[in-house]
């Protein structure tokens, strides 16, 4: 841990440049390269004049205007577990707005019957250890999304909702119970997407 955090990289935005406090600290900026990745995409479809598109890399996703139908962009969030894996648990409609859904199902690995994420809370340097399985993010921007909902699921399912709440996010949450089962929360201005749970158990 005491080479991690922001405070081992000192930047020069005069000499355009960032220095290392400490040999071992590394720059992983995996919390919002997809999202800045699929930013960078709209805006140069936006450049080119295309004003009906959707952009989505890794799951991170940006949709603008209309489908060729004419409906808003539909956008399926994944269900949380490996058994049920590639499946939309919720459906959400985007028009000129992003999404961003950080999980611990997807990208981990089990060892002594434990699953350990991918995903690694900064203040413990350890992965993260909660019944939050998956937290999705909607906003204007993808990059943002994308590191809001890296932030909340690290937080955690209370902790984390709270935190969106304070910050007026839009946000779906899903909790595992201790018996398997899967709770949904969602802030209020996700309720007010228009978003649909769908059949998946």
């Amino acid at each position: 841990r005491s080479s991690v955090g922001y405070g081992g990289l000192v930047l020069d935005a005069h000499e355009r440049s960032i220095a290392k406090c400490h040999s071992l600290t590394q720059a992983d900026l995996s919390a919002i390269a997809k999202g800045f990745g699929v930013d960078k995409a709209a805006h140069a479809l936006g450049s080119l004049g295309v004003e009906d598109f959707m952009v989505e890399v890794g799951g991170e996703v940006r949709a603008s205007g209309l489908r060729p139908d004419g409906h808003p962009w539909r956008i399926g969030i994944e269900h949380p577990s490996r058994e049920l894996a590639k499946r939309a648990r919720y459906a959400v409609p985007l028009r000129d707005s992003s999404m961003a859904t950080s999980g611990d199902y997807r990208n981990c690995f089990e060892h002594g019957g434990r699953c350990y994420s991918h995903e690694i809370d900064p203040r413990t340097g350890c992965p993260i250890s909660s019944q939050l399985a998956s937290v999705t993010v909607v906003t204007s921007e993808c990059m943002q999304a994308d590191a809001y909902s890296t932030a909340l699921i690290v937080l955690g399912p209370d902790a984390g909702f709270a935190c969106a709440l304070h910050l007026g996010i839009a946000a779906y949450f899903v909790v595992r119970q201790p018996d398997g089962t899967l709770v949904d929360r969602a802030t209020p201005g996700f309720r007010a997407l228009g978003g649909a749970r769908l059949s998946v158990a």
